[in-house]
């Protein structure tokens, strides 16, 4: 038999710390649970084999203490540790079907290394996509103009100028640039073919509306005379016309009103204004003709000479003429529409203005200085003309159009250009005249008399 197994007590255990449920107090170290059962021990003494054996018999009492405690604490929390571990099982069953679906997804990519059936078939699908998306385009297209085909030969057939000129107006922003009316370089040929239908359709329609207007307003060959009819007694192109308001409210729908009036101003200067303002001896009058069978009620405005010299004095009575003329037009060329009026006015006012300067201010302008007090009548008077155009809307409110009143604020600047045209006049007369040969019959005949006049 040997001698005791000795352990040295200066090489501390390297086992951890076992706690023990209900001891106020745990060992460090296999040594501190010994002295804690001997008291009296030197820590600097080896362990003999009754210490040892004690040693185990406390290690195997706190195993058992520490199975019971464990068994207990199992059996207080049965149902928390049974939920536990049922979610513990599903999270790796989980865990195991995400690893085989991964497996299954890239085993095709273990069994292919260069991954070019892979990139090719991907090359593929985006060309399809590609080409799916430039049909779907195309197809946008064809629809947009085989659309657009329709709607013109829709318009082009109606009969009603009203829904022909509704539809061009309505296919102007899609056929027109309204940056220009050129078409774009990446424009496909099949739109400018579009609008180049478009454009001959609001032609037909100009052309044909702007006939019709003037196959409503007759005027007499000799002038001083003018018919309007609520529609045209017949129709120069073979189809049957339709009502002037109907034909001035299609043109301005196709925004062609002042190319559908353009001609029917442009006789009313000449058969009507011109005689009106240039002759001092006329009346106007107005006669109104009820319908009669399947022709239109007319209206007829005649220029007449008159026995009475009126004279133009201060131009209220020239005035009041064109005013009456003016209300002709209005009521039943225009129809009494304000948009028509202005656009007959912008046609007509510039030349009426003119023919108003030309036959009566530019004669009124005084030829002496001291008759450009009794001018203010004039200028008075044309200022109420004005005035009285404003309030019809037939110029704009503003001084813009006011041509008129301008001139004859303007009375002494012309005052003064006839008085240096006079001047001009005789100055080069005496230039022809004058007899060098003989300067002083010449200047006695011809310079003093002018000078005379300079200095009256």
């Amino acid at each position: 038999r040997t001698g005791p197994k000795v352990i040295n007590s200066s090489t501390p255990p390297t086992s951890s710390r076992i706690p023990v449920v209900g001891e106020p107090a745990m060992a460090d170290d296999v040594r501190e649970l010994l002295l804690s059962t001997t008291a009296d021990a030197d820590p600097s003494t080896p362990l003999s084999a009754p210490d040892l054996r004690l040693l185990i018999d406390h290690l195997r009492h706190r195993s058992d203490h520490l199975h019971a405690s464990a068994l207990s604490f199992a059996a207080s929390n049965r149902e928390p540790l049974a939920s536990a571990l049922l979610r513990a099982a599903s999270s790796a069953a989980s865990s195991a079907s995400l690893q085989s679906s991964l497996q299954s997804a890239l085993s095709p990519l273990s069994s292919s290394p260069d991954l070019s059936d892979l990139r090719s078939l991907s090359d593929r699908l985006v060309a399809a996509r590609r080409e799916l998306r430039e049909r779907q385009e195309h197809l946008a297209a064809a629809s947009s103009v085989a659309s657009l085909s329709a709607r013109l030969r829709a318009a082009r057939a109606s009969a009603n100028p009203l829904d022909a000129a509704a539809a061009a107006a309505e296919l102007k922003p899609l056929l027109v640039n309204p940056e220009g009316s050129g078409s774009g370089g990446d424009e496909p040929v099949v739109f400018g073919l579009l609008r180049g239908e478009w454009e001959q359709l609001v032609d037909e329609l100009q052309v044909g509306l702007s006939k019709n207007v003037e196959e409503c307003v007759e005027f007499a060959p000799d002038g001083g005379k003018v018919a309007v009819r609520a529609g045209p007694s017949g129709s120069s192109s073979g189809t049957p016309g339709v009502e002037l308001r109907v034909a001035l409210q299609a043109l301005e729908i196709i925004d062609s009103l002042d190319y559908g009036m353009a001609k029917v101003a442009d006789l009313m200067i000449k058969h009507v204004f011109v005689p009106a303002i240039s002759n001092i001896s006329v009346t106007v009058s107005v006669e109104v003709l009820e319908k009669s069978g399947s022709t239109y009620p007319a209206s007829v405005l005649n220029i007449v000479p008159s026995e009475e010299l009126q004279g133009y004095k201060d131009g209220s009575v020239l005035y009041s003429r064109i005013i009456d003329v003016i209300k002709f037009a209005r009521k039943f060329i225009c129809v009494e529409n304000i948009t028509w009026t202005q656009s007959f006015a912008k046609l007509t006012w510039s030349r009426i203005s003119d023919l108003v300067i030309t036959h009566f201010l530019s004669e009124a302008v005084p030829d002496e200085a001291s008759k450009l007090i009794g001018f203010q009548d004039v200028i008075r008077s044309t200022t109420e003309f004005e005035n009285t155009l404003r309030g019809m809307m037939f110029i704009s409110p503003d001084r813009k159009d006011g041509k008129l009143t301008q001139f004859v604020d303007d009375v002494e600047v012309h005052f003064a250009v006839r008085k240096r045209n006079e001047i001009l006049v005789k100055a080069r007369y005496i230039l022809v005249q004058y007899d060098y040969k003989n300067p002083l019959v010449s200047t006695k005949i011809y310079v003093l008399p002018l000078e005379n006049y300079l200095a009256g």
